[in-house]
């Protein structure tokens, strides 16, 4: 049975191999759709020690995994963009992905906190995520509107670790709106500092559905 032009002008060979070219497209976006990620996702190692401590840095190396604020009302002559910034506004947090600032400046000013979490980031596809010091046993996972309501799930290992009858150690994390996480740490189910970092660091992971 003879097939049919489907462009004037064109053979026969022409139009199959325009129809089969067709199909492959349609083959293509069909399975490129099936393998698209159905979610964003944060997987990090967390630490914690000590209490409220906000401290200030002019110069020197920060600390990889350590949320840092540009906070300067000078003229913005410093880079931070090479250890984690999205920008270098004042303002801006970040969780530092390298020690030495490409450029800080002769006002550069970053504040920080050592009792919020440190993190070792293992994926990030959501985007700038950083952590904050709020009381004892209760951080802060934050965001620019990247937590979307009803599509947000948090999982963290170990959850819960128990010692003893009188040793528990609980941990869990509340999406409270579309750009923050509550983290609460506990110890015998009192809130406490350090309780993330026992036995080892607390493992979180954030899912954000597309």
């Amino acid at each position: 049975m003879a097939i049919g032009n489907r462009q004037i002008g064109w053979s026969q060979e022409s139009n199959l191999l325009w129809s089969i070219s067709s199909q492959i497209q349609r083959l293509i976006s069909v399975v490129s759709k099936s393998l698209a990620p159905k979610y964003k996702v944060y997987t990090a190692l967390l630490t914690q020690s000590g209490g409220d401590d906000p401290q200030y840095q002019q110069l020197g190396s920060l600390v990889v995994g350590r949320t840092y604020e540009i906070a300067d009302n000078g003229v913005i002559d410093w880079d931070f963009t090479n250890v984690g910034a999205p920008n270098n506004e004042i303002g801006t947090l970040f969780v530092a992905t390298g020690t030495t600032p490409a450029n800080w400046g002769q006002n550069g000013n970053l504040n920080f906190n050592t009792g919020a979490p440190v993190v070792t980031v293992l994926e990030n596809t959501i985007g700038n995520i950083w952590f904050t010091y709020d009381a004892p046993g209760l951080y802060n996972i934050l965001s620019n509107d990247l937590f979307i309501d009803t599509k947000t799930t948090v999982n963290m290992f170990p959850a819960q670790f128990i010692e003893s009858p009188v040793d528990i150690y609980n941990s869990t994390a509340i999406p409270v709106n579309v750009g923050r996480i509550a983290l609460l740490s506990y110890y015998n189910y009192l809130a406490a500092d350090n309780a993330l970092s026992y036995g080892g660091p607390t493992m979180i992971e954030i899912r954000v559905y597309n």
